[in-house]
């Protein structure tokens, strides 16, 4: 008896618990672009059955692509991508879904990049920084000064901007877009 009261007790605890949500950015620079990789999944409880109660307002046939915007727009809500304090918008963005282990929450995973044609300031700032990690990586783009930039690949935690100084583009052409490039 006491082995089922102490099984009990365990399990009604264990199912107490409650997890905040978490997101994790990753910034890579290229040469003409900037990329963020962002990982999110809610918190456990009213924050989860927020997100799939919104998805459900939807057509039951879209129900998957309403799930997914819900989930991006829900990633991406507390950040803003900034050169020298302007504004950058998205080229693009693509996202998709899933399940954490065990089918607990749903999880999202974006790929969003950002044109950057000129030097600057490049700020990742999170109005939500308890949940929100960053890493980086400049995958040969000679855009960053690497002795003046944070370590590269490992995570920050609790950073509300994260800041990369950004110079012009290497070469001798600037990074200009034509509709016949692939």
């Amino acid at each position: 008896m006491a082995t089922l009261v102490a099984i009990w007790l365990a399990a009604s605890t264990a199912w107490g618990h409650t997890f905040p949500p978490q997101r994790t950015v990753v910034v890579q620079v290229e040469k003409c672009e900037v990329a963020l990789l962002v990982g999110y999944r809610p918190g456990t409880g009213e924050a989860t059955e927020s997100i799939l109660a919104r998805a459900q307002t939807g057509p039951k046939s879209q129900g998957l692509a309403t799930l997914r915007a819900v989930m991006a727009a829900f990633a991406m809500a507390p950040l803003t991508v900034t050169l020298d304090g302007h504004a950058l918008v998205p080229t693009t963005v693509r996202a998709k879904i899933g399940v954490e282990a065990g089918g607990a929450r749903p999880i999202v995973v974006l790929l969003v990049t950002y044109k950057i044609s000129s030097a600057g300031r490049l700020a990742v700032s999170s109005q939500d920084a308890r949940t929100t990690r960053f890493s980086w990586q400049d995958r040969g783009s000679q855009r960053i000064d690497l002795a003046a930039a944070p370590a590269q690949g490992i995570w920050f935690d609790g950073v509300a901007d994260f800041l990369l100084s950004l110079a012009a583009p290497p070469g001798d052409s600037p990074c200009v877009h034509s509709p016949s490039s692939p």
